[in-house]
């Protein structure tokens, strides 16, 4: 593929872990050039859980690309046409939730990108790449070998399906989400328990298997994302810009709080 010249790409080419975090409340286009100084290379606003309007994300997205971070969107559900809106309002990929078989993984995969190789309708321009005067089937060309399809892994019957899910053409990355998969099993919140480490494994070794990457998020613990990277992760999602402010905003209240006074 002709790959845009992106750190992710380039990091994902020589087997480098890739960080990113959840865009919840945020809402200026300076969100992509922050996360590039802090060696971010990558993010999604969060359709699903969040309030990030559709016109805010289009701002955020394109601002990103020019910073050199990878911007997704995760979708509410698995719908062509939302993943569509998405995908023409300038994100380069999108986080598909709630993959169980390989039949969903084929719809995701096919509505991210244009024909021949997909289903995604064609727009009358492609912003991401800017507005150099290329024809719209080079455009789309160039979309269809950049976009990344990423499908969340968040159940045991995704986690049993995810060689067939893996084999799917045009899936590009197996993301475990591990908050909802915890809750499935019945082990809330446990990111460290030996069910998820074989999880881990198995669609670590699903996506070696198949060509894909492997990615995760919802974990905490240094010792558990030290254990999942050597197992295959590389798409790490550390977290969202509301745990990391309430974090901040709670470390300096206390260092304030606890000052001398005469």
């Amino acid at each position: 593929m002709a790959r845009i010249d992106l750190p992710f790409f380039k990091r994902l080419k020589a087997d480098e872990i890739v960080v990113g975090m959840n865009i919840r409340h945020s809402r200026t286009s300076e969100v992509g050039p922050m996360l590039a100084s802090a060696g971010y290379h990558w993010f999604f606003t969060d359709d699903e859980h969040s309030p990030v309007p559709l016109d805010r994300s289009y701002d955020i997205n394109l601002a990103a690309i020019r910073a050199g971070v990878l911007p997704f969107v995760r979708a509410r559900q698995n719908n062509a046409a939302e993943i569509g809106c998405h995908l023409s309002n300038g994100a380069l990929g999108v986080f598909v939730p709630h993959v169980n078989t390989a039949a969903e993984a084929e719809a995701a995969a096919m509505a991210c990108r244009y024909p021949p190789v997909g289903k995604l309708s064609v727009p009358g321009s492609i912003p991401q790449f800017g507005y150099s005067g290329k024809s719209l089937p080079e455009l789309c060309n160039v979309f269809n070998e950049n976009v990344v399809c990423t499908v969340m892994i968040e159940s045991p019957e995704a986690v049993a399906n995810v060689d067939a899910i893996a084999a799917v053409k045009g899936v590009d990355v197996l993301f475990m989400g591990a908050s909802d998969l915890t809750f499935e099993m019945g082990i809330p919140s446990q990111y460290g328990h030996d069910r998820v480490t074989e999880a881990v494994a198995k669609l670590c070794a699903a996506a070696k298997k198949h060509g894909k990457i492997a990615g995760m998020g919802g974990v905490k613990e240094p010792s558990d994302w030290a254990r999942y990277t050597a197992l295959g992760m590389r798409v790490l999602l550390s977290e969202n810009d509301l745990s990391m402010l309430m974090y901040r905003l709670n470390e300096r209240a206390k260092f304030f709080g606890g000052l001398p006074r005469s």
